[in-house]
């Protein structure tokens, strides 16, 4: 079903939008919606529209410092998955975002039946309920939702999120460096709206795949440092299809920290213990000496040498085999250790992890490209 995504609805759509919102909310909040966005400046409707007739709309928009949202699915055609579509499109373009959700039973519409409550629906999509933050007035009793920004993974060090809208000023610095772009195509980007297609690009994986690459932020300052993990690849690339593919990309400033091998640790932890893997893919320009070198560090195998856009490429593989007999090392702490932390709904797993990270790897015998030498730090591929 197509969302249509505006910043203004003409006065046909206003009117339904109007009525929907006295016919489905509770009668104390009879014409509430003319004033929902009075001086908002920063919003947009989303509409679900058949025959010129609305069916469904949120809206999303900024107000005191938050984006926050409200969204009404017009009563004969609740049941149909439309909540769940605008709710996942509103995660997709927004990242985190509030709203005020009326949790309780007692409040009639203006036909005479009582509002039912929806708070189920949103815990049901992964809402946090804000329990400590309420508002209790003759008008409304409500609390207020969150709508939290997934951590996939963390280490001693870095936070391992997915990416959203308000990454695009640490995604231009990272994708605008001509020396990061010189293994991927020589191709950089020049403008933040090529940024924000790629974020919602990305964002849409989380949608279809349920996995996507992650941004790294540093855990002291919070501060954007490039992104990480997975994607899974339905494009045929080297005769493959339908695979995980393992993936980092570094601001320059954040070169020859360890970082990239940080991460494709937790990234190939995350692969095999939460999403159950049989195996994993990633590959490199083979001129791209460093990456290559943190890509058999972490357990990947040289598969083969292969052409990708005129570009001669190294294609590695990882199988859940190979990981499994390096299991022992990830999970004993030695000498100096950091943690990995992998989060999974509400559980965590910690599992410990030198320092130096190669460590894990340290007993392990790999085959290699040709020409893998050291050299300063350079990125992989998106």
């Amino acid at each position: 079903m197509e969302i249509i995504k505006t910043k203004n609805i003409n006065s046909d759509q206003f009117q339904q939008i109007y009525q929907m919102w006295n016919d489905e909310y509770p009668v104390k909040l009879k014409d509430r919606f003319g004033i929902l966005l009075e001086g908002v400046e920063n919003y947009n409707h989303y509409l679900i529209e058949q025959n010129n007739i609305v069916l469904a709309w949120a809206v999303e928009f900024e107000k005191e410092k938050e984006k926050r949202f409200s969204i009404i699915v017009k009563n004969e055609y609740k049941g149909n998955g439309f909540g769940k579509i605008l709710i996942n499109r509103l995660k997709r373009d927004l990242g985190e975002f509030y709203g005020w959700v009326i949790d309780h039973n007692n409040d009639l519409k203006h036909n005479g039946e009582f509002y039912i409550s929806p708070i189920g629906f949103y815990l049901k999509n992964g809402f946090e309920i804000l329990t400590q933050e309420r508002i209790d007035s003759e008008m409304i009793s409500a609390v207020k939702v969150k709508n939290n920004v997934k951590i996939f993974a963390e280490t001693e060090r870095l936070i391992l999120r997915e990416i959203i809208p308000s990454d695009i000023d640490g995604m231009f610095e990272l994708d605008s460096d001509p020396e990061v772009h010189k293994y991927l195509g020589k191709n950089p980007v020049t403008d933040k709206e090529q940024i924000n297609k790629v974020i919602n690009h990305i964002r849409q994986q989380y949608t279809d795949n349920g996995i996507g690459r992650w941004a790294i932020i540093d855990k002291n300052n919070k501060n954007f440092i490039g992104w990480t993990g997975l994607k899974f690849v339905t494009d045929l690339t080297n005769n493959h299809k339908y695979y995980y593919d393992l993936g980092y990309r570094l601001i320059k400033k954040y070169w020859g920290q360890g970082i990239a091998t940080e991460t494709a640790i937790a990234s190939l932890n995350y692969a095999f213990e939460q999403l159950n893997t049989k195996e994993v893919y990633a590959m490199a320009d083979c001129e791209n000496d460093v990456s290559n070198k943190i890509l058999t560090n972490v357990g990947l195998k040289f598969i083969e040498i292969f052409d990708l856009d005129g570009i001669k490429h190294n294609w590695y593989k990882i199988e859940r085999s190979d990981y499994e007999k390096s299991k022992p090392n990830r999970y004993q702490r030695l000498g100096k250790s950091g943690g990995l932390v992998l989060s999974n709904k509400n559980k965590v797993l910690n599992l410990g992890f030198n320092r130096s990270l190669e460590v894990w790897w340290v007993n392990r015998t790999f085959a290699k490209p040709p020409s893998v030498i050291h050299n300063h730090y350079k990125t992989n591929v998106q």
